[in-house]
């Protein structure tokens, strides 16, 4: 849990405020009844706010200050991000997608895992997350899979990034061409993704495979958490870009990505 939402003297305080600026002429055993704390409680807060400038007294009635509204939006702001977020990974799933791994029948227990970045689906298959197969399918069908259980087991791709000199260095023009190649050649990656122009002339020159160009960020950290490696190539900034990406994923979730990274 983050700040914003750990702060609970903030939180009280400006719930405080949110109820000053909702009626100046509220009195303080009625705020102290709304939040559940004494009128003491409220007294103390109210002279903090006041020094800190969040609170002001207007002809015997309370209103926020300039710097109070501010400090009010620009705190549940970010206490909306973060209930938001925490919402997106507790969310609550009871049917999804997966492709027919074997002949399916409607009715069958499925165990649900991921293979080569898709979700598989195989009847009477024991596996962290299990489901009710809700139609029948074959072999490579897609199939409707419901009264979902538990968590399917996350087995991350791993990241492999190729850095470029920057333009101002030279970019795809600089670098070692023929080092990328065997790297790439090696690694044999499930995806390539160029994240940025230098990156995309440099893997036009080292490999004849397909590489993505849109969205690379994206497709990347999608294809990594669906267990498939992956090659980045870009400048110093978009590596920072896809790094920022990784971080943000252990936090939110507290996977970690492996990965490694080499200069051309």
């Amino acid at each position: 849990m983050t700040e914003p939402l750990r702060n609970l003297k903030k939180n009280t305080e400006l719930l405080i405020l949110v109820r000053v600026l909702e009626d100046p002429t509220i009195k303080m055993r009625e705020v102290a009844t709304d939040l559940g704390i004494t009128v003491q409680a409220v007294s103390q807060y109210l002279l903090g706010m006041k020094k800190k400038g969040l609170v002001k007294e207007q002809k015997g009635k309370l209103r926020p200050t300039r710097k109070g509204m501010q400090t009010l939006q620009e705190h549940f702001n970010a206490v909306k991000s973060e209930v938001d977020a925490i919402l997106r990974r507790i969310m609550i799933v009871d049917s999804c997608i997966a492709i027919a791994g074997k002949e399916i029948e409607k009715g069958d227990k499925i165990g649900l895992i991921m293979e080569d970045g898709m979700l598989m689906a195989y009847a009477g298959m024991k596996s962290s997350s299990k489901g009710v197969a809700m139609e029948s399918a074959s072999v490579g069908d897609d199939v409707l899979i419901g009264r979902l259980e538990g968590i399917v087991d996350m087995k991350l791709g791993s990241l492999h990034i190729i850095e470029t000199p920057s333009e101002s260095d030279g970019g795809s023009k600089k670098a070692d061409v023929n080092r990328a190649r065997q790297k790439i050649e090696s690694l044999s990656p499930g995806l390539l993704v160029a994240g940025d122009l230098v990156g995309s002339a440099l893997l036009a020159k080292a490999t004849p495979e397909y590489f993505v160009i849109h969205a690379p960020v994206e497709s990347a950290m999608s294809a990594l958490t669906r267990g498939v490696d992956v090659v980045f190539c870009g400048t110093h900034d978009s590596m920072d870009q896809i790094m920022h990406a990784v971080y943000t994923l252990r936090k939110e979730t507290g996977y970690t990505v492996r990965w490694s990274s080499i200069k051309v």
